[in-house]
């Protein structure tokens, strides 16, 4: 999803709904900001620590499970667009 956004009048960036959802970015979540000359990029930071192993035929995350709701969860991945 592309869209255009503009700054409001004390320099901020408002996001809308859809394109949160489009990103799966949820309220009041932390994003990483980076900078390069004519665009800026705004990153979900991840809330979780872990890594992906593989046992046998499966691949399986060792780390935390994440707090997302799981109604929502799958209401953004049927939402999720490349």
């Amino acid at each position: 999803m592309t869209t255009v956004v503009q700054l409001d009048a004390a320099n901020r960036i408002v996001l809308a709904r859809d394109l949160r959802r489009a990103a799966g970015v949820s309220r009041g979540q932390k994003l990483k900001a980076s900078a390069t000359p004519g665009r800026i990029v705004l990153e979900i930071v991840p809330t979780s620590h872990g890594k992906v192993v593989r046992r046998g035929k499966l691949k399986l995350w060792t780390g935390a499970v994440p707090g997302t709701p799981l109604a929502e969860a799958v209401e953004a991945a049927r939402h999720y667009e490349r």
